[in-house]
């Protein structure tokens, strides 16, 4: 028979099939090679969960000081569900993609209500639950579980693409998923993906399954995978306003919708054109100075988003408004973005009490 931490290493007389050699050789690499990462080292269901949903449009490298935090702060499914919305958000700030974060607060309540705290161990149970969707709930079943599925995420969809040269990687998940070791497989693929069969200059040389792979016998590996054509980021507008108390306090907004929805701003308006984004901002801080005293262009959510600040002497603040010290923006649920300006306008400040004195 195989040992069951080795499959393709066969020690009967039946030749092993193309995708034997195939699976044995992935795994192979992996047990040599794969890189040492907390969440690798629990089989705790729950740990394995929050890390999946971190690493969803977050890189290895910006996760890992944020899991053990998160798992130090909320340790159990039971500890994350009786959190509040607000601390679950400030563990996530810097991680962006905040509905991530309240989609796990509202899972682990339900597992809690209807699962008696255990995350459910099967696909269709998984998908089931707030922010799961396709993919969460296949990584989560076989890494958690040994569920012999395949998540389809980039790095996946890159390796199996190229390694058959198909169009539909989907339909390859029985060649390359070992029965025996569902979650390895699923590790050693996104694993090969991020270091060695990268989008741009993959290095098939050193790749332990080339003599597999299609494309790279044809000679076509950029060519995969196959990418639809995607509209340019349409840029986005924002003048928020730097109202500063007497006391260094910023006077702080709760965004009510939108993909920050829970998260405290700076107050201000926003448009798909600067003009309207402009006028709406003088409409409601009439006392704002004329000019933009910092502007900053990021990337947020697939749009170029440009914002303008401005700072402010006074405004009205709203019901829900408050005023918070830097270091209070900082530990907040507040976006990395705001915790950026913040940070500026208060080394801004700094300088001119300064030079003043």
């Amino acid at each position: 028979g195989r040992s069951p931490a080795r499959e393709g290493l066969c020690y009967d007389r039946r030749p092993m099939s193309g995708g034997d050699r195939l699976r044995s050789k992935l795994l192979a690499w992996f047990d040599r090679e794969k890189r040492e990462l907390p969440w690798r080292g629990t089989r705790d269901p729950y740990a394995i969960w929050v890390s999946e949903v971190m690493l969803q449009q977050t890189t290895v490298q910006a996760a890992l000081p944020r899991y053990a935090e998160f798992l130090r702060r909320f340790p159990t499914v039971e500890a994350l569900a009786r959190a509040r919305p607000d601390a679950v958000l400030a563990a996530w700030s810097g991680l962006g993609y905040y509905a991530r974060a309240r989609n796990l607060h509202r899972a682990a309540r339900l597992v809690v209500e209807r699962h008696g705290g255990k995350l459910p161990d099967d696909v269709e149970a998984l998908r089931a639950l707030p922010g799961m969707g396709e993919y969460m709930s296949r990584a989560v079943a076989a890494i958690a579980f040994g569920r012999p599925t395949l998540p389809m995420e980039a790095n996946v969809r890159r390796v199996v693409s190229r390694l058959f040269a198909t169009a539909e990687p989907e339909s390859r998940v029985g060649d390359v998923v070992s029965a025996r070791r569902p979650g390895d497989s699923v590790a050693a693929i996104f694993d090969l993906g991020q270091t060695i069969c990268r989008p741009r200059r993959p290095d098939c040389p050193s790749c332990p399954l080339s003599a597999h792979c299609a494309a790279f016998r044809r000679g076509s590996v950029d060519a995969f995978p196959i990418r639809p054509q995607r509209p340019a980021a349409r840029p986005f507008f924002r003048c928020v306003a730097a109202v500063v108390s007497p006391e260094g306090k910023f006077l702080v907004r709760r965004r009510t919708s939108g993909f920050l929805a829970g998260m405290w701003e700076l107050p201000g308006e926003e448009a798909d054109s600067l003009a309207v984004a402009r006028a709406r901002f003088r409409r409601g801080f009439p006392g704002a100075a004329s000019r933009p005293r910092e502007i900053v262009e990021q990337p947020i959510a697939g749009r170029r988003v440009r914002v303008e600040v401005y700072r402010a002497r006074r405004a009205s603040a709203a019901p829900g408004d408050r005023w918070m010290t830097a270091g209070q923006i900082e530990r907040s649920a507040a976006p990395s973005l705001t915790k950026k300006i913040v940070r500026e306008v208060s080394r801004a400040g700094a300088d001119r009490r300064r030079i003043a004195g």
